[in-house]
């Protein structure tokens, strides 16, 4: 038994030597045959290409619409504010004597010239009194042309002339002013215009400086703009401004600046400007609002790019042009913006070709085919 146990323990020792043994061999084959395989892996490859190298991937050009740049020879610089209509002027028009209205010559709303009679006032007193003080002015007349008839002949002194003469010039004066006060007692139209409002009626008796009619005149009109005192500062009287009607289809009037004020709003820091408008199509009416389109200044020479075109950088912007069949960048320095395009006032000069279309989807140096505008 003891020779049994014996040998089980020989054999069991021999066992554990072998597997040290056997992972030996494993650790030394195993990166052979990793060679092997990557090698046959290599040989396949250049069998299945011919025993040719790999070309790289051919980079195709892409495609691109341009702009040739062209400078713009005068671009005015404006800017579009809300305005007002307003008449050219309101006239107030009042009795300059007292007297009872007789007639009215004159209807709201209708249209009336410089001179029409409007209203006529009743002239009993008036006449009655215009005649004795015609009758006083004449008989001084008389009795001064009799006196200076005696100082001639040495019968009146100097003293007595002076006073005739006084007396026949202040009765005339007296009857002048009753001729006037006659001729005012029919009231006029002193401008042209259309009578807005008569707000008296027949058998009303009026005093001197009563309200008898409003004439608007709207031959020309005023359009009243509230401008920001950063534009208000480049606006100049007389300067030429466009009216925009909010009409289908849009229609435009040309106006003038009249008048800027010396004194801009205490609250809103805005300056009253003021447009005049023929308005002899009667195409624009008090209280209207309309658009308009003031003109700070005129540029000139000016490279106008459509604002897709500049690519917008970390630090400044860019765009790319076609230089040799490549894109080149172009760093760009901005001016004013108009609409969907904007000024460029550095980085482009004329006849350059400014990519318009695919400036994103290429690089410095990368070959672009041109292609027509669609």
């Amino acid at each position: 038994m003891m020779e049994n146990q014996e040998q089980g323990n020989t054999g069991g020792l021999e066992g554990g030597g072998k597997k040290p043994r056997r992972l030996l061999v494993v650790m030394i084959l195993g990166p052979a045959i990793l060679l092997v395989l990557i090698l046959s892996a290599i040989l396949s490859i250049r069998a299945m290409f011919g025993g040719h190298q790999v070309r790289a991937v051919e980079v195709l050009p892409v495609n691109v619409q341009v702009q040739v740049v062209q400078p713009i020879a005068a671009l005015p610089d404006t800017f579009d504010m809300d305005g007002t209509v307003e008449p050219d002027r309101v006239v107030r028009v009042s009795s300059e004597v007292a007297g009872r209205i007789e007639k009215i010559d004159a209807e709201e709303g209708a249209p009336c010239r410089a001179g029409d009679k409007l209203v006529f006032l009743n002239t009993d007193l008036l006449l009655a009194q215009a005649q004795r003080e015609r009758a006083q002015a004449e008989f001084d007349k008389r009795e001064y042309d009799q006196v200076a008839d005696l100082q001639a002949r040495g019968v009146a002194t100097a003293s007595e002339l002076d006073r005739a003469r006084t007396k026949s010039a202040a009765s005339g004066a007296v009857y002048d002013e009753i001729k006037a006060r006659l001729d005012r007692a029919v009231v006029v139209a002193p401008v042209g215009g259309v009578l807005n409002r008569i707000p008296v009626e027949v058998g009303e008796y009026l005093r001197e400086g009563d309200l008898v009619a409003e004439i608007v005149d709207m031959a020309s009109a005023k359009v009243v703009v509230n401008v920001p005192q950063h534009d208000v500062q480049q606006l100049t009287v007389g300067g030429e401004e466009t009216i925009l009607l909010s009409e289908e289809p849009p229609r435009t009037l040309t106006g003038k600046i009249g008048y800027i004020s010396e004194l801009a709003d205490e609250k809103t820091r805005t300056t009253r400007v003021e447009i005049v408008v023929d308005n002899s199509r009667k195409l624009l009416r008090s209280g209207q609002f309309v658009g308009v389109r003031l003109t700070r200044r005129v540029l000139k020479d000016v490279i106008l790019v459509p604002l897709e075109a500049v690519i917008p950088l970390e630090s400044g912007r860019e765009v790319y042009v076609v230089e040799d069949g490549k894109a080149r960048n172009r760093p760009v320095t901005l001016g004013i913006l108009l609409g969907r395009s904007v000024q460029v006032t550095g980085g482009l000069a004329p006849g350059d070709k400014l990519i318009t279309t695919g400036q994103r989807y290429v690089g410095a140096g990368q070959r672009v085919n041109i292609v027509e505008s669609q």
